[in-house]
């Protein structure tokens, strides 16, 4: 089916025919890349853009002080570890599965990084 020629379907109009414009849809790959584009955006106005980076920066801030400062159990730890292995790849394979990207997810990680040291 996928080799089938598309049949353009041609409407009466009152100075002749008109062909009808083709609704072309999205592969799911473009789908899938789009997603990402419009996830790591930086927002376009100021006070999303100041609470998106202040929330980049406090949140790892606030987890690397945790866990300098609370007591806890060796296998939370490895498991913190461990999920933090799986995110790193995740990002290294959206790094160069969506090279538009690139660019603002090196700036995201940065800034977690600025959380992560200032929390220690």
């Amino acid at each position: 089916m996928a080799d089938e020629q598309k049949i353009v379907v041609e409407i009466p109009d009152d100075r002749g025919y008109l062909p009808v414009p083709s609704t072309n849809e999205p592969s799911n790959l473009d789908k899938f890349k789009k997603g990402w584009i419009n996830a790591i955006a930086l927002p376009d106005n100021l006070p999303d853009l100041a609470f998106d980076i202040t929330a980049c920066v406090t949140i790892p801030a606030l987890i690397s002080s945790c866990w300098v400062t609370i007591p806890l159990p060796d296998f939370l730890r490895l498991g913190f570890l461990v999920m933090l292995i799986i995110v790193g790849g995740c990002l290294l394979y959206l790094r160069q599965a969506v090279p538009e990207v690139k660019d603002v997810l090196l700036i995201r990680v940065g800034l977690v990084a600025v959380g992560v040291i200032l929390g220690t």
